[in-house]
């Protein structure tokens, strides 16, 4: 926008001010920056200029054309911290109708909201600016936006145009709670902010079921007949958003914190909620594994003991696609499907963590804290082994493309992948063994101390591990370094004199003593916690051993 159209917006002949603001608004839609506005006060005089007539009755012809400018303005950082003040904020939190809910006397049908699009573009501006101003997010810290934006949620049911709105609410919401702690525990601890947006959850899945469930006779309906949800792309982009706000309220609970009752009670009400978003179906899987990459994030976050509802118990005449020993396990089924998502897109070491903690840590404490749950993905991830001719980390099934992740450089992925397949062995070490191969499982079990010695009583019950005929056949020729068979190899030294054969392992013992006197190596022996402890020299290991491993 150059200075002469800056003038025009300057002036009060709204036709003329409207005509440019429409230019720059189609001339503009995909620009991030306007440089040029910086040269003589350009940018700030048009900013004033547009929030003039914001405040202006007479000029309302055009207050979604100046607020459409001014979201396209906030897109670019340049000045803004020093653009923003108080009375601006103020003039678009009332523009957005976050103030017509803060009268507790009055009735939802009679708040007066302004029209649909100046609160829709209005809103947009806010998560703009909130999310590009540190100055624009204190100054919300001081006034009754967050009380406004509470006040809403309990309000959706009477709003003509709430889809319209419910997505830049829920947008607003969440740049506050995650770059505001002020802000973040107001509306945790004083306006009870997790009550009304699990309600907005809950509100969303039993929308999405009646239109799906009442569109045709067959919609909504699994292929074995049960029912399910189908969230809209904009539901589903919404649900999105709730979800993450969620996340950074409950983030600083700490999982190994007392629960109170009151928590207990949030807890309660959130985990059916969750538990139905893993049931829902949407347009695509991209949209799907988004939507429960954001169930698993919150998951997280939550306690273990209130794992066991993501599986319910299935009444009588209830049906679900995935069930184990009486329960729903299609909620469980999606998680491993995640799983199996995260693990295709993640290529390289580079997004490991990012793409796969998560998850992990979810099905660790699953697979931890509820019996029917570890069993449930026990035969899912590790089923009974009948083809062992290959190394278990290769192939495509998803204990082969765990079993490589045992030796990522991502320490801390390898650690979770490591837990959740101990746990799934009821960390037993021969079973560890068994499922993995020593060597993928050495270095896991030398951190908890079981190298060399049989583990002790562990949580789990009794059972025997059901082998398949083709395993007991070929166990006896399973090496279980590596974890699979291997062909017969012939003798290295037949055909070598007694004088060669020591030439050769003088070899070896030379290179040992390099690779030991340089660093790369270092001699140990296990220590009385079962942990591998170095040596000085290598001759110490003829030393016997004064801590013997406990049978």
């Amino acid at each position: 926008m150059n200075e002469n159209e800056i003038e025009v917006v300057v002036g009060n002949n709204l036709s003329e001010v409207a005509e440019v603001l429409n230019r720059f608004l189609k001339n503009n839609e995909n620009v991030f920056a306007f440089p040029k506005l910086s040269e003589n006060s350009n940018r700030v005089t048009l900013w004033s200029a547009l929030f003039e007539h914001l405040q202006r009755k007479t000029s309302v012809s055009v207050h979604v054309l100046c607020l459409a400018t001014i979201r396209l303005l906030s897109r670019d950082k340049t000045e803004l911290e020093n653009l923003i003040c108080e009375k601006w904020m103020t003039v678009l939190i009332e523009r957005a109708g976050l103030y017509s809910f803060l009268d507790p006397d009055e009735s939802c049908t009679g708040i007066d909201l302004p029209e649909k699009d100046i609160v829709v573009e209005a809103m947009k501006c806010l998560c703009n600016i909130a999310f590009n101003s540190e100055v624009a997010r204190a100054l919300c810290a001081h006034t009754e936006i967050a009380r406004g934006l509470v006040a809403r949620l309990r309000s959706y049911k009477e709003i003509p145009f709430k889809e319209d709105i419910m997505l830049f609410d829920m947008k607003l919401l969440f740049i506050l709670t995650a770059l505001r702690q002020d802000i973040k525990a107001k509306i945790k601890n004083e306006l009870h902010g997790l009550d009304y947006l699990i309600s907005c959850l809950n509100e969303l899945v039993v929308e999405s079921s009646l239109i799906e469930i009442g569109a045709t006779a067959s919609s909504g309906m699994g292929e074995d007949g049960s029912q399910y949800c189908m969230l809209s792309d904009n539901q589903q982009a919404i649900a999105c958003e709730i979800l993450k706000t969620q996340f950074n309220l409950i983030l600083q609970s700490g999982i190994e914190e007392h629960v109170d009752e009151s928590e207990e009670a949030m807890y309660l009400k959130l985990m059916p909620a969750l538990t139905s978003l893993l049931y829902a179906h949407t347009s695509s899987e991209e949209k799907l594994m988004e939507l429960h990459s954001n169930v698993a994030n919150l998951l997280t976050s939550v306690p273990p003991i209130f794992y066991q509802y993501l599986t319910p118990k299935l009444d009588d005449g209830e049906r679900a696609q995935y069930v184990y020993n009486g329960r729903n396990m299609d909620a469980m089924q999606s998680l491993l499907h995640l799983l199996v998502y995260r693990l295709s897109i993640t290529s390289s070491t580079k997004n490991q963590y990012e793409n796969l903690s998560p998850i992990l840590t979810v099905l660790n404490k699953s697979a931890r804290g509820c019996r029917e749950q570890r069993k449930y993905l026990r035969q899912s991830v590790l089923p009974p082994l009948r083809d062992v001719s290959r190394p278990p980390e290769r192939g495509r099934a998803l204990r082969n493309q765990l079993c490589r992740l045992l030796t990522s450089p991502v320490t801390s992925v390898r650690d979770l992948v490591a837990e959740f397949l101990f746990i799934l062995c009821k960390e037993k070490v021969g079973r560890m063994v068994k499922y993995t191969g020593f060597g993928n499982a050495a270095g896991h079990l030398a951190q908890k101390g079981l190298l060399g010695s049989a583990p002790g009583a562990t949580q789990y019950s009794s059972s025997s591990d059901s082998d398949t005929d083709e395993y007991r056949e070929a166990q006896p020729h399973i090496d279980p370094v590596v974890g699979c068979t291997r062909p017969p190899r012939t003798n290295p030294f037949e055909g070598m004199t007694e004088e060669q054969k020591e030439f050769e392992a003088m070899k070896l013992v030379n290179l040992f003593d390099k690779m030991v006197s340089e660093g790369p190596v270092r001699p140990a022996r296990l220590g009385p916690d079962g942990r591998p402890r170095p040596l000085d020299h290598v001759l110490q290991l003829q030393e016997p051993d004064s801590h013997p491993a406990q049978p």
